[in-house]
């Protein structure tokens, strides 16, 4: 069994997706691959798959979709195609960058360090502490769940989640030495472009499913989560 997938969908910004695999791998010390989730009609789809012919432990999976798939909907493929080969998956956006060496190593010490399942993370510079924007997630607590992104959320919330599974589970791990810089707008680091602007078109909606989850169906997954934590 390998230790890491890194789960990437990307739209609009291959040159930045670049950027981020070089620094994920170039960084690692666990045995780490990344998969890239690439909507069919992206304009830059033919730029990405000639990226990622040319970078090793990296593939990517293009849709059968014609319309293009959300956040979620890309993660939780992805991890799904990968169950049973990989011990954790970690979320990273194309606007994530690593910073620390080992940060791979790490975070995976980190989830040996509370007994093996968890969700793990470290200081993306703008949330810290409070949200998990990067995080590893144990792939049984994906398996046990059915889902690495709560499937009723397109993209907003989807850390809110992370955070209030692994608090109420006790196995949420924050390890501050690792740096894994969101380069985001929102924290002055990026501009805004056409695929943020569609993400937060649906915060509304993605607000009002998270608070269906915590209210109808939070406390079950938490369930699931704490029976792998207690074995």
């Amino acid at each position: 069994m390998h230790d890491l997938l890194i789960v990437t969908p990307s739209r609009g910004r291959p040159e930045r997706l670049q950027a981020m695999i070089e620094a994920c791998l170039s960084l690692a010390e666990a045995e780490t691959d990344i998969a890239v989730g690439i909507d069919r009609d992206d304009p830059a789809a033919p730029e990405y798959e000639a990226l990622i012919q040319q970078l090793p432990d990296c593939w990517e999976v293009f849709s059968t979709k014609t319309a293009r798939r959300t956040l979620s909907e890309w993660t939780n493929r992805l991890a799904a195609a990968s169950a049973g080969e990989y011990r954790a998956f970690a979320s990273l956006g194309d606007d994530h960058m690593p910073r620390t060496q080992g940060w791979d190593r790490l975070l995976l010490e980190a989830l040996d360090d509370i007994g093996g399942e968890g969700i793990a993370y470290g200081n993306d510079l703008h949330q810290g502490q409070r949200l998990p924007t990067a995080p590893v997630i144990s792939a049984d607590i994906v398996e046990a769940l059915g889902w690495m992104m709560e499937p009723s959320l397109a993209h907003m919330h989807v850390d809110d989640a992370w955070a209030d599974l692994g608090r109420a589970a006790g196995c949420l791990a924050y390890v501050p030495e690792v740096i894994i810089e969101h380069l985001h707008p929102d924290a002055g680091k990026a501009v805004s472009d056409a695929t943020y602007a569609e993400s937060l078109a649906g915060w509304d909606a993605d607000r009002e499913a998270y608070q269906a989850w915590r209210r109808d169906r939070m406390a079950g997954d938490v369930a699931k989560v704490r029976v792998l934590v207690r074995r």
